[in-house]
C-alpha cells in the first residue's frame, strides 16, 4: 500500500509510523524545508518539499500512485484544499484532518466523508472511560464506517423516550447508551430522557454532519 500524507502534526507522524510498522510505503509532503531535511534523515519515509496543496508538489509526490491519502496539517484550510487537489489525482481514499468540527458540514458538501477529529474524539475517549465505558472495545465492534457521536439533551428533548429520538435520528444510527450523572442506562426505548442527559449513538460517517448541526456535541 502507497500512503501519501501531508504535514507533520503528531498525528501525521503517529500514522506516519504505523503503516511504515506494517510494511506500507510512505510518502510525507512537508512545507519547511528545515522539517523535511529532518524527517528524510530519521524516518523510513520518501519525503518531498512543499505545499501540499499545490497540485505540482502532489505531482511531484506521484499521488497518482497513491492507495491513500491523509491531509493532516495544523490548519483545517490546507487539509481541505490539499484533498480535494488529492481527488482530482484519483486516489481512493481520502482522509481530512480537522480541529474545527465547524468544517464538517464544508466538507460533507464537498464530498470530503473521511473525517478525523483527534482532539474531539479523545475528549470523547477519556471521558467515557471516566464513566466505565471503553470505546476501545466498542470500536472493536464497529465496521465500515461506523461512528460513535456524543450529544447533550438540550431542553427539547428532555422528556423525550429513546424511541421517539430514534425516529428522529438519520438512517443508520441508533441511541446505545443514556449517560446520566449517577451512571448510565442502556437504550431501552422506554428510557424517558432527563435535563443533563447525554446521549451516546452509533452512526455512519456520512451523518456527522447533520448530527453536528441539529445536535451539541459533548465531550
Amino acid at each position: 500500500m502507497r500512503v501519501l500524507i501531508v504535514g507533520s502534526s503528531r498525528l501525521a507522524l503517529q500514522t506516519a509510523e504505523i503503516f511504515i510498522g506494517r510494511g506500507d510505503e510512505v510518502v510525507i509532503i512537508e512545507i519547511d524545508k528545515e522539517k523535511a531535511a529532518h524527517l528524510a534523515e530519521t524516518m523510513d519515509v520518501a519525503v518531498v518539499e512543499g505545499d501540499g496543496a499545490d497540485p505540482s508538489v502532489q505531482l511531484a509526490a506521484e499521488a497518482q500512485d497513491a492507495d491513500a491519502f491523509i491531509a493532516a496539517t495544523r490548519d483545517d484550510q490546507t487539509n481541505i484544499v490539499a484533498s480535494l487537489v488529492a481527488r482530482k489525482f484519483g486516489i481512493e481514499e481520502v482522509i481530512v484532518k480537522l480541529e474545527n468540527p465547524d468544517y464538517i458540514p464544508v466538507c460533507e458538501d464537498l464530498g470530503l466523508d473521511k473525517l478525523a477529529l483527534p482532539e474531539l474524539s479523545f475528549a470523547m475517549y477519556v471521558s467515557e472511560m471516566a464513566r466505565g465505558l471503553n470505546l476501545a472495545e466498542i470500536g472493536e465492534l464497529l465496521r465500515g464506517d461506523a461512528r460513535l457521536f456524543r450529544f447533550l439533551a438540550d431542553e427539547d428533548l428532555v422528556g423525550k423516550p429513546v424511541y421517539e429520538l430514534n425516529r428522529e435520528l438519520p438512517d443508520d444510527t441508533s441511541v446505545v447508551v443514556v449517560l446520566r450523572k449517577d451512571g448510565f442506562l442502556p437504550a431501552r426505548e422506554e428510557v424517558v430522557l432527563q435535563a443533563g442527559d447525554e446521549v451516546l449513538v452509533v452512526t455512519r460517517q456520512r451523518n456527522l454532519a447533520e448530527l453536528t448541526t441539529k445536535y451539541t456535541p459533548s465531550g
